[in-house]
């Protein structure tokens, strides 16, 4: 039976702790059987190496397993924040091979899943629309899903066109606040009014909570408490912080 592939986030990056890992490995083992008459000096430089070794590669495994695994079972759990009826149109901001997207079409009877994302292969392996469609075609929603190349910063609808807008380590990807900024105002602009916005990322929490409170978003939500996030937190010693931020837009807001 035919899985879906959701690809592996920040390839680069795991490769790269991999490689230093297999590197410091090699050189850490070298130095002890290289040097047995001079176990002492060789002890010296052979356990900082070696330290280096299991944490690189632990983490390269750890994000491999996040990636395979655990952000399967994450999106379930984040699609359930949203009060869903199955008759909404749902956008999924930098939406990749479309994990959150999928999960959104598979709790629309009627509605529609709509993606969008400009494809960068660093961000996540193989990372372009015919993989985001054979996915869907996998779970059965190909009809209730549309993939679109388009920039978060510019996104081609008009105002308020969505009931729902997800996106899930996406944002964090520009560089530059002034252009999370301009993605966050986007979101709000194609939102309807009453409609939930749910972003979940490794950074910029609070910052993606002022841009809500700013465009008078209500019920506003920060989702992290759970062990993953934890974990990922203590690994990368706090470079990592997945959380999720639910708000709602109310009735009149003016954006």
């Amino acid at each position: 039976m035919q899985r879906p592939d959701y690809g592996i986030d920040a390839p680069g990056l795991v490769r790269a702790f991999f490689s230093i890992g297999g590197i410091a490995l090699t050189l850490s083992l070298g130095l002890i059987l290289v040097f047995a008459t001079h176990r002492g000096w060789a002890a010296v430089l052979a356990v900082p190496l070696m330290v280096i070794a299991i944490y690189t590669i632990s983490m390269g495994c750890f994000m491999v397993h996040y990636s395979r695994v655990t952000k399967l079972r994450d999106r379930e759990q984040l699609l359930e924040l949203i009060p869903l009826t199955g008759s909404e149109q749902v956008l999924d901001v930098g939406c990749g091979r479309g994990l959150l997207l999928i999960e959104a079409a598979k709790r629309l009877t009627h509605g529609k899943a709509v993606g969008i994302d400009i494809w960068r292969a660093e961000d996540q392996s193989e990372n372009h629309a015919v993989a985001a469609l054979e996915n869907a075609t996998v779970e059965g929603v190909k009809d209730r899903v549309e993939i679109h190349t388009a920039d978060m910063r510019q996104i081609p609808f008009s105002e308020e066109s969505f009931h729902a807008v997800v996106s899930h380590w996406a944002i964090h990807n520009l560089d530059k606040c002034e252009d999370r900024s301009r993605a966050l105002n986007e979101i709000i602009r194609v939102l309807k009014p009453s409609g939930w916005v749910l972003i979940a990322d490794i950074e910029n929490s609070e910052e993606y909570q002022r841009a809500f409170a700013r465009h008078g978003l209500i019920n506003i939500r920060v989702i992290n408490a759970n062990r993953g996030t934890a974990m990922m937190r203590a690994v990368s010693f706090g470079s990592f912080y997945p959380t999720a931020v639910l708000a709602q837009k109310p009735v009149g807001t003016n954006t």
